[in-house]
């Protein structure tokens, strides 16, 4: 009995360092990738890093409604379906979504050299090789996002955080050599994303081979392909409200209306804000394994407990870039981007609430509320477009930062406060006995 117990032990230490290990890997790509975004920064100013900021958010912002499994939901549907498969069946399952995914960026491809055009001419600042350079760095990542699948599904989510530190690797140093070339040319710059992003996806499709038996692969029958199907379809709606509230949508009011130096400044705010949204979850999650747990905790609580500590991370973040921020722009940017320290005080109010919500919207999605969810997006996606158009006109930069701000903080509100409804619901009456690792981030 203590030998067994002695080895459920050391098994529990070795899964608490293999996920520790995990996210240091996640957040040292994500620093790596700072960095990469920094260097271009310095290296294009601030007139042609707006240009070139405009044409990846264009190619980008489409991606999750025609790629599949590039949205979180359908991500995490189509690994739990192959995940349950043997490794034949998980290995014609790949093939299937890679044919998918195949045909989609046919379709992607079609429409934006259809659209190549029509955009130069609606947004001066866009010329269509540099559209087309975009598009084709865009491919790589949709044809990741099933080898994702696929990786998430073995369990082999380690092996996927060293291919993301490995990608960022490969954009860092392509960068710096297309730099090398031509300074101010933002077709290399394209470029090299496009390779770093065929590396990553080369290596990746090397490490398949050695994990799934695709040479004696079985395709999926009819009814795993109806049940695949159905999450390959997305959710348009929804797509529609987070590309309003939370991708920054009013961008189009200022690449209509403004210069490419001014949409710069904006782009570079919200992608800081963004940024401190993507690394304090996983690091808020590194923090609480590593300090003393409760045997057993409420799913209420938990979920109390990880937005405090998510909450508290990014306050102290937040107030840094308050406090510091005129300093650190100056140190990794330079005094030139100066001016965007304005929209970016009004985002970070509205990354503080995000932050909060995240964890309300990782249970919402979880807990299949999606419809709830949708009612709270197209409310604040209303509120956006109602106010970017007068703000934008009368206050540039700064009016489209607190038209995003209304509708984010909006969304967020509403997240936490039905969150927390729901589960306290389910506390009075029983239903929430959950471990405490099912809100971990």
């Amino acid at each position: 009995m203590l030998l067994l117990h002695s080895r459920a032990i050391s098994s529990k230490r070795l899964v608490s360092s293999f996920s520790i290990w995990q996210t240091c890997t996640t957040l040292c790509a994500i620093l790596i990738k700072w960095g990469t975004s920094i260097f271009i920064a310095r290296s294009l100013g601030p007139e042609c890093l707006g240009i070139y900021l405009f044409v990846q958010w264009l190619a980008s912002v489409t991606i999750p409604v025609i790629g599949i499994g590039t949205s979180t939901l359908a991500n995490r549907y189509l690994s739990t379906i192959q995940s349950r498969e043997t490794l034949r069946s998980s290995a014609g399952i790949f093939y299937f979504l890679w044919h998918r995914q195949c045909y989609r960026i046919f379709i992607y491809c079609l429409l934006y050299i259809a659209l190549a055009y029509p955009l130069h001419a609606l947004f001066a600042i866009c010329q269509p090789q540099l559209l087309l350079l975009t598009a084709l760095s865009m491919l790589p990542l949709l044809l990741s996002s099933i080898v994702g699948i696929t990786l998430r599904s073995l369990r082999r989510s380690d092996l996927l955080a060293n291919l993301h530190f490995c990608g960022a690797i490969f954009a860092l140093l392509l960068s710096l050599l297309a730099c090398q070339i031509n300074k101010d040319h933002i077709g290399l710059l394209l470029l090299a994303s496009t390779m770093a992003g065929a590396l990553s996806l080369l290596l990746s499709l090397l490490y398949l081979t050695r994990l799934l038996p695709l040479r004696q692969a079985l395709r999926p029958g009819i009814f795993l392909k109806e049940r695949l199907q159905q999450h390959l379809k997305g959710t348009p709606l929804l797509f529609f409200c987070d590309v309003i509230v939370w991708q920054h949508s009013e961008i189009l009011v200022l690449a209509c209306w403004r210069h490419s130096d001014e949409l710069a400044f904006y782009m570079i705010s919200s992608l800081i804000c963004t940024a401190i949204m993507q690394v304090l979850p996983p690091l808020s999650s590194l923090l609480s394994r590593s300090l003393p747990q409760r045997g057993h905790l409420t799913l209420y609580s938990s979920f109390i407990r990880s937005s405090c500590s998510v909450g508290l991370l990014a306050l102290i973040c937040c107030t840094l870039f308050f406090l510091y921020g005129p300093e650190l722009l100056t140190l990794f940017l330079g005094a030139e981007y100066l001016p965007l320290l304005q929209p970016l005080h009004i985002l970070l109010i509205a990354a503080l609430f995000g932050n909060i919500a995240s964890i309300s919207l990782m249970y919402l999605l979880k807990g299949g509320h999606q419809k709830i969810s949708t009612g709270i997006g197209i409310t604040a996606a209303l509120v956006n477009v109602l106010l970017a158009l007068p703000f934008v006109a009368w206050w540039g930069m700064i009016g489209a930062a607190l038209a995003c701000a209304s509708a984010q903080i909006l969304s967020a509100i509403g997240s936490i406060l039905l969150c927390s409804r729901l589960l306290k619901r389910n506390a009075d009456r029983g239903q929430d006995a959950y471990s405490s690792k099912d809100m971990e981030w």
